[in-house]
């Protein structure tokens, strides 16, 4: 068991327990470059995740068979999750030789601060004639979404400083797309193989360019974890994306399930630098 991989676990099930707070108040759009993160505040940190450059909220219509039982999981749904649940997770790089990391993160039982929330709209919301359920979609790999998991994560006081900073600081060989909502089941049954033909990142610019999945990390069975997606940072020695691809869209099929949400590059800057 790696440093890493307990490190990447316990940040990915802070971001997965926190996916249905409620942003009650209006925050300013551009906080996260008017202060440094650790100065943000837990709903500042939680808007980096669902509404910002970095993460969306996006609702997606529910196959008839799985309607109810997302609407029973929504109403069992009374508190919040543990964040010291295995995560989905490993190096932030999508190192092919790390496993998953199937023990309990460091830093004890703890439950995500505000007590019980839910996505706005929760189930019973409809797209079309289709039953629909909410999914938060963040760029895994970013500074920006490390940093706000990082400082949710000290907030919470459930991850020592040290480890905080070596998240955030930590290089992404790939670029990763996190997924997390209520009914997790299809993206724990799905594998690479299942993925793969139905999964892109594809540049508004340029139709033809489509990065095909590399790896698929599963959500684990039961727990309240994210499902990563790893695509190709490089292409023949460059950088697989630019800005001047404009927008890349997240496209993926899965039992059912059609997510496809966009992503503005250049909104994703992070010190001057396209952060994704």
């Amino acid at each position: 068991m790696t440093k890493s991989k307990n490190l990447m676990g316990k940040m990915a099930g802070i971001a997965s327990t926190l996916v249905f707070l409620v942003v009650s108040t209006v925050l300013t759009s551009d906080f996260w470059e008017e202060k440094p993160f650790s100065q943000w505040s837990e709903k500042e940190a939680h808007k980096i995740l669902s509404d910002s450059p970095w993460g969306k909220m996006v609702h997606v219509a529910l196959p008839a068979e799985d309607r109810e039982i997302g609407a029973r999981q929504d109403q069992n749904r009374s508190v919040p999750p543990s964040v010291n649940q295995p995560a989905a997770g490993r190096g932030i790089g999508g190192n092919d030789s790390t496993r998953r990391d199937s023990t309990s993160a460091p830093g004890g039982p703890a439950t995500a601060p505000g007590g019980p929330a839910t996505a706005p709209g929760g189930y019973g919301g409809e797209v079309g004639n289709s039953w629909s359920a909410p999914f938060q979609v963040c760029w895994y790999s970013s500074v920006k979404v490390r940093q706000a998991i990082a400082r949710l994560g000290q907030l919470q006081g459930s991850v020592p400083a040290e480890k905080l900073s070596d998240f955030v600081q930590q290089p992404a060989d790939s670029y990763i797309v996190a997924v997390s909502g209520p009914l997790m089941k299809p993206f724990e049954q799905a594998s690479l193989e299942s993925l793969k033909g139905k999964t892109f990142l594809v540049s508004k610019a340029d139709k033809n360019k489509k990065l095909a999945l590399k790896d698929y990390i599963a959500p684990q069975s039961g727990k309240e974890s994210l499902a990563l997606f790893v695509f190709p940072r490089l292409a023949e020695a460059k950088t697989s994306l630019d800005r001047a691809d404009e927008e890349v869209q997240f496209v993926s099929e899965l039992s059912g399930l059609k997510l496809k949400t966009g992503f503005k590059l250049s909104k994703m800057m992070t010190d001057g630098k396209l952060d994704i």
